[in-house]
Order: C-alpha cells, then sequence, then structure tokens
C-alpha cells in the first residue's frame, strides 16, 4: 500500500473515531452537580380552620431527567425550620394540602425542588393561616334573601356566640356587615350593609367594605392568593350582580373585611350562580347563596408581609 492510500486510510479512521466521540459526548446525561431552580408562582389558599392549600409551578427549566420531587417544609412564622414538619410532593400545578394546623397561628410554608443526583433548589417561601369555613346554617345552606322576604336580607360574617354567621333582619340592621338589596328593579346589590336603601341603613356600624373586583370561579378552593389580602382594594359599596358574569364557572369570590377597632378582620365569599343567575328562589323569597372563608383573628389578613 503505498502511502498516499496509507494516508487516506488513517484520515477515514481518524474521522471516524472524531464522529463517535462527537455522538457520545451529545448523549452524555447531565452533570452529576447539576443543581434545580426554586418553584415559581407559590400561593396559598384557607380551606378550613385547620388546613391551607398551596399551588406552585414547576421551574422554567426543569430537568425532568432529574426530576425527583418538591418538598414542603412548614412551621409557624418565628419559630425557624429546624425539626419541622415535612412533606413531599409529586407534582406541581396542583392544590396541595396541609393539615392540622393551628387557627391561631401564622405558618411559614417553604418548598424546594429535589433532583436525584442529591441537590436541591433555594427556598421558595409564603406566609399564611388557615381560617373558619362555613356554608351551612342549621342545616341549611346559607342564603340572603331579597328585601320582600320575611327572612333576613343581612348577613353577620361571623358571631361570636354562636360561633356561625347569622342571618338578620332589618331590626338588627345596625349589626349587618353585608346584605342583599332589591328594592331598585332589576338590580341585585349586594354588599356594604351601610350602602344599602334599606331603612336605617346609616345606623350599619358594623358594615363591611368589599373588594373591587369579583373573581368568576367554582368555588373557595379555586381562588390561591400570593399577596396579603389587606394589599387589595377595599370600600363600603355594593356590586351589582344582575350584571355581574361568572363567565362558565359556578359563580364569583369576593372579598370583605369587617371593621374591628383599629384593624379588620378579613372574609372570603363565593356567590353562587345558577343558570347565568346570581338570584335564586321564587317570590317573595328570592336570595343569593354564599359560602363565607372568615378569620376570626383581627388583623390576620390571612397571611402576614
Amino acid at each position: 500500500m503505498n502511502m498516499i492510500k496509507r494516508f487516506s486510510l488513517l484520515a477515514a479512521l481518524v474521522a471516524v473515531m472524531f464522529a463517535f466521540n462527537a455522538c457520545e459526548e451529545d448523549s452524555v446525561g447531565p452533570t452529576e452537580d447539576e443543581t434545580p431552580s426554586a418553584p415559581i408562582n407559590l400561593m396559598a389558599t384557607s380551606a378550613d380552620e385547620a388546613t391551607v392549600h398551596l399551588m406552585w409551578n414547576a421551574p422554567g427549566d426543569l430537568d425532568t431527567d432529574l426530576f425527583q420531587n418538591y418538598t414542603v417544609t412548614y412551621y409557624p412564622e418565628g419559630t425557624g425550620s429546624v425539626d419541622a414538619p415535612t412533606m413531599d410532593a409529586d407534582d406541581a400545578g396542583a392544590p396541595f394540602p396541609v393539615t392540622g394546623l393551628d387557627e391561631d397561628k401564622v405558618y411559614t410554608f417553604e418548598v424546594v425542588t429535589n433532583y436525584t443526583n442529591g441537590e436541591s433548589s433555594t427556598v421558595v417561601s409564603i406566609n399564611w393561616a388557615p381560617a373558619m369555613r362555613f356554608d351551612m346554617i342549621d342545616a341549611e345552606t346559607i342564603k340572603v334573601y331579597s328585601h320582600t322576604s320575611s327572612f333576613g336580607s343581612g348577613l353577620k360574617l361571623y358571631d361570636d356566640t354562636f360561633e356561625e354567621p347569622e342571618l338578620m333582619t332589618v331590626s338588627d340592621i345596625a349589626m349587618w356587615n353585608l346584605a342583599l338589596d332589591t328594592k331598585t328593579s332589576g338590580e341585585v346589590n349586594f354588599g356594604s350593609a351601610s350602602m344599602t336603601a334599606y331603612n336605617g341603613a346609616a345606623t350599619a356600624t358594623m358594615s363591611a367594605e368589599i373588594s373591587s373586583v369579583l373573581y368568576p370561579a367554582d368555588g373557595l378552593n379555586d381562588r390561591f392568593e400570593s399577596e396579603t389580602l389587606d394589599t387589595k382594594s377595599f370600600s363600603a359599596r355594593v356590586e351589582d350582580l344582575s350584571a355581574a358574569s361568572s363567565g362558565q364557572k359556578a359563580g364569583v369570590v369576593m372579598y370583605a373585611r369587617v371593621p374591628n377597632g383599629d384593624t379588620y378582620n378579613y372574609a372570603k365569599l363565593f356567590v353562587k350562580s345558577v343558570d347565568g343567575s346570581f338570584l335564586q328562589g321564587t317570590g317573595d323569597d328570592q336570595y343569593v347563596e354564599v359560602t363565607i372563608s372568615y378569620q376570626a383573628n383581627a388583623g390576620f389578613p390571612y397571611a402576614k408581609k
């Protein structure tokens, strides 16, 4: 074999080896020391007086080949994470319940991403508190009635004596927080008791303020928060539900705050819609139906800044 042929054969062999090594390098998986990014968009909602639901999204650069799980750590605010309970979650984007909590405490919830190589992300956290949930009074769903009904048109979000919401007639209007006002033809006004057309509305010293936005939802558990409720815009006003839309959802969520000394008690309400109408029932006893999440601790806007 002459030198030219030998050189050509050697060059071809080198090219094949280079191509093989390049393919090998391209197929190499992630490095063993790769560190995951933290979860994003961590949010919370109070499911009941002992349960908080968390929600987060996977980081945009998540390596699915290395992903193992997420770890949730939780502890009363200010106590530190040493020896705190932990729970593992397999997925992002779905409600994650943390149970066995104390309504009188604000908790710090921390979430990290874990890889199978033993590496974990930095911590993302939110502070939140559980809150009471009410969808019934005396074995009946909570109905706030129109002005033509002999049943209560006013709603006290929480009564300390009975430890639940209370429906009230006009004789107790001073204690109303919220009310249903159908006195104006074609309107279904629901909101601050002091802003309704009832005689004596100005005496409703416990009248609540409500949020400026309604959020279409299928229930209270649909609505998660990333910020404290005291960052929302509240005012003394009523919302004309006849002009509101729940879209394809089963109703809307609204927020309220009740004065308590120099601070407030915060609440979240789900107002049910049936076939596009918030006003239900017939005749004189038409009503709106609500579910209530209420924080009995004054100054707890569910989370702390």
